[in-house]
């Protein structure tokens, strides 16, 4: 049983390792310090 219950605990600290230290960007999202593209300064002309 201990050494079940040892696995089981290993197995979620690891996970949660794994999954907790994300930065939490989003993909989709844009870059805000990321320069405008040359199509968005185009537009603006």
């Amino acid at each position: 049983m201990n050494k079940k219950l040892f696995g089981f605990m290993s197995v979620l600290l690891s996970a949660g390792l794994l999954f907790g230290c994300g930065n939490g960007v989003d993909e989709d999202e844009p870059d805000p310090t990321e320069e405008p593209s040359e199509q968005q300064e185009q537009n603006e002309d």
